[in-house]
């Protein structure tokens, strides 16, 4: 953390202000703890040029998703405590938030502990009115810039998997979606306590939320637990989920991921299923 990051803290919440360790972040993103005496809040800073690029304005527009869900929704979300929307005090785009004592639930011993709570949440999250400022949905990579990994063991089947999302997606209702939901982004202490990155935040299909974590699930826990929560889901909406959305996850995740035996292995497999099914 850099002086002028540190200055900015002790501006927006007192001389008193301590570090406290790093936090689960994602790619784009640094989170840390911070404490003030016995109150503990999170200090998210954006640290990806390429994103910033893309996007300058994703700290102040997940300030905003937060608290438009805090007045407007029943989600737990952290508190916005300060922003520093281009980093012009905090040497880059900074955000404080209220700390929600509660560890993720991708780290509970039995997965099945979560899987219907995990269902509810998106569903709840879908059932929110959006504002007309939310960003529309959008693949992170079309199917036309689209490459098959050279780590696949199967390079045929993401050759399969790339022209079928290249086909007309089915007809969905548009919803407000979080992006980015799975396990990791929910915080469990029992039952869900709150749910964070909402830097992803859009309109869009609410199978995207359902094939999001799905593929997280998958990496984590295997097939099985991935179509055990489909079947919740489905079973709590009484709507079929259709496998495309999870065909366009995986090739979403292609730029980013970052090749490992076993996962790979899984999403081979998984994609193999998926395209059975389509």
């Amino acid at each position: 953390m850099t002086p002028q990051t540190e200055a900015w803290l002790r501006q927006q919440l007192g001389p008193e202000v301590g570090l406290g360790d790093p936090l689960t972040g994602g790619v784009t993103s640094d989170v840390r703890s911070v404490h003030r005496g016995s109150e503990g809040f999170v200090l998210k800073q954006v640290s990806n040029a390429e994103w910033l690029a893309e996007r300058p304005d994703v700290i102040e527009y997940e300030a905003r998703v937060i608290e438009y869900l805090d007045a407007n929704s029943q989600i737990p979300v952290p508190r916005v405590i300060a922003i520093d929307p281009r980093g012009e005090q905090a040497g880059s785009p900074s955000m404080i938030l209220s700390l929600i004592e509660a560890p993720p639930a991708g780290s509970v011993a039995d997965p099945d502990d979560i899987l219907v709570a995990l269902a509810e949440t998106a569903t709840a999250i879908g059932q929110v009115e959006p504002p007309g400022w939310v960003r529309q949905f959008a693949r992170y990579l079309d199917a036309g810039d689209a490459a098959t990994p050279s780590w696949s063991h199967q390079p045929e089947t993401w050759e399969r998997g790339i022209a079928r999302i290249s086909e007309t997606p089915p007809t969905t209702d548009p919803v407000f979606i979080h992006r980015d939901f799975h396990h990791w982004n929910v915080l469990w202490n029992g039952g869900v306590a709150g749910v964070v990155d909402w830097s992803q935040t859009s309109i869009g299909p609410s199978a995207m939320e359902v094939a999001h974590c799905r593929m997280n699930l998958v990496v984590e826990w295997g097939i099985e637990v991935a179509d055990r929560f489909r079947s919740i889901c489905e079973t709590m909406t009484g709507a079929r989920h259709h496998p495309y959305f999870d065909i366009v996850t995986l090739v979403d995740l292609l730029p980013d991921w970052r090749p490992a035996e076993r996962e790979n292995r899984l999403l081979d497999q998984y994609l193999n299923t998926l395209l059975a099914e389509a």
